[in-house]
Formats: C-alpha cells, sequence, structure tokens
C-alpha cells in the first residue's frame, strides 16, 4: 500500500522531494557524528538510493559535507550560514519593533524595518500610521533596491564590487520617476553615502514619498534599513525634511543594538538640506 502523501496545516499536499530534503537535513541534524547512507536511510525512511541522489545534490550546494576518508555525512558549512542569516532576521525583526514604534509616533508617518536578501530588499515589519489614508506593505513583500529609499540607502554602504556588481544589472522602470540611468543612480548614492540618508520621490510606486536611513551590524556591515513613508498629499518635500532627524536618531540607536559603534552621520542633530523632489533629478 502506497505511503500517504503528507499535508500541510491548511490540508494541502506537500512537495516529496522537498519533505524527504528536509527529512535527511533534520536527521543529520540530530547526529553527534558523521552519519553512513545506510544509516541514515533507517532513520529517514528511504531507500538507500533516494537518500544517495538525495545527499549528492546536498553535497554539491554545499549544504552537507561527505568525509572523503570515511564517506560518512554530516552537515555543511551553507546551512550554518542559512542558520546565521535566520538569526540575524529573527534578532533585527525582535529589536527593531519598539524602534518602529518610535519612528511613527515621532512623525506621524508609517514606519518600516527592511533587511537585504540578495539583490533586493525585505520588508520585515511596518507599524501603521494612524491616519487614514496609510501606507502598508505586507512584511515579506520584497522590493528593488534602485528605485526605493531602503533599497538606495542599502546600496550606497555595501561594498565596491558588490554594488557596482548589482548596478551592472539591468534596472527597469516602475513609474515616471523611477531612475534608471546608472550614473544618475551612482551620484545619488554618493550623495547618500555623504548625508546618511536617502529618498524615494516616487520612483517605486506613484504618489508615495519615504525617507531611509542605513542599518549596521557589528562589522560595519549594512544589513538593512529604516524608512519612513507616506503619501504625496501628506508627505510633502517639506514634511520628509522633518522625519530626517528622528529617523537618523532612531536608526542610529538601533545600529547601536546591533552592535555597530559609529555614528550614521557627523552630526545627526542637524542633517544637512537633501535635495528632495523632482527638481533635485
Amino acid at each position: 500500500m502506497p505511503k500517504e502523501r503528507r499535508k500541510t496545516a491548511l490540508g494541502r499536499p506537500t512537495v516529496q522531494s522537498v519533505d524527504r530534503t528536509l527529512d535527511v537535513l533534520e536527521a543529520l541534524a540530530t547526529r553527534r557524528s558523521a552519519t553512513g547512507i545506510s544509516e541514515l536511510s533507517h532513520i529517514v525512511g528511504l531507500h538507500v538510493s533516494t537518500v544517495h541522489r538525495l545527499l549528492a545534490t546536498l553535497v554539491d550546494r554545499g549544504y552537507v559535507r561527505q568525509d572523503p576518508e570515511t564517506a560518512r555525512y554530516h552537515l555543511g558549512a551553507r546551512i550554518f550560514s542559512l542558520s546565521s542569516a535566520a538569526e540575524v532576521h529573527l534578532d533585527l525583526r525582535l529589536l527593531g519593533r519598539p524602534y518602529l514604534e518610535r519612528l511613527m509616533r515621532a512623525t506621524g508617518e508609517t514606519s518600516n524595518l527592511v533587511t537585504l536578501a540578495d539583490d533586493e530588499i525585505c520588508y520585515l515589519d511596518q507599524v501603521e500610521s494612524s491616519h487614514l489614508v496609510k501606507m502598508f506593505t505586507q512584511p515579506g513583500t520584497r522590493a528593488p533596491l534602485y528605485c526605493t529609499g531602503s533599497g538606495k540607502v542599502c546600496l550606497a554602504f555595501l561594498a565596491d564590487d558588490r554594488r557596482l556588481s548589482l548596478l551592472s544589472q539591468r534596472m527597469r522602470p516602475r513609474t515616471s520617476h523611477t531612475m534608471v540611468e546608472r550614473d544618475q543612480i551612482e551620484r545619488e548614492l554618493t550623495e547618500i553615502r555623504r548625508l546618511g540618508y536617502g529618498f524615494d520621490n516616487e520612483e517605486m510606486e506613484e504618489g508615495v514619498r519615504c525617507v531611509a536611513a542605513p542599518l549596521f551590524d557589528r562589522r560595519g556591515q549594512v544589513i538593512g534599513a529604516l524608512s519612513v513613508s507616506g503619501p504625496t498629499t501628506r508627505m510633502s518635500p517639506e514634511k520628509a525634511q522633518t522625519c530626517i532627524v528622528p529617523l537618523l536618531t532612531v536608526a542610529r540607536e538601533l545600529s547601536a543594538q546591533l552592535g555597530y559603534g559609529q555614528q550614521l552621520v557627523p552630526d545627526a542633530s542637524a542633517p544637512q538640506r537633501a535635495r528632495v523632489g523632482v527638481a533635485a533629478r
């Protein structure tokens, strides 16, 4: 009799190959020493040939390592990089919540917490404003770097080689305000590095303006951003300017919680006036 397929909490059938792969990884995670393929096959309840195919893929991707002398298997380095990344994201969201709430109260507009996710940003958390018309982005949503305030401040503070690599990719306009010329974007990123914050002036979505500041970890590397966003009917260039000081203050304090020991800008209490709006383009 064929084994009944697993189902999700919502009653949907799972993907069998993914289930089996995770069974293998979880089995290896419980072992204190390297495990032979026959023993692993017995633990997960799969035929040796099936386990061998799964392990071959996992070894090739770096999630499992095979000892060349004993031919036994244990978790590879890449699995620990995933674990580390998950820990950073969890810590960032847990730590960031009270800072988001503070930022929303100080500015009266929706505050957002994002993290870098490969060549995009990912929204981790948000505290909505109390206005009837507000900005809402579902946590887990991803967005491009080059046309969002948070994305641009992350891009500006990345290592040169990674930033240049990302800028070499094709960038398509999201609105009539989106900058897609590399030279133009690089000039703006230089300005962001000078000031310590940046703007999205309807570049991702018509009628939305955003001001953002980067977040740094204990190694001094940019890992995400805080931003304040609102409809342009309320978030005018002048209103966006009033958000800069509380934004930089909160971003600096959250970065310090993450182990970063320097200010984001020389004097966050008196930031230089940035170029905001269409005239700045």
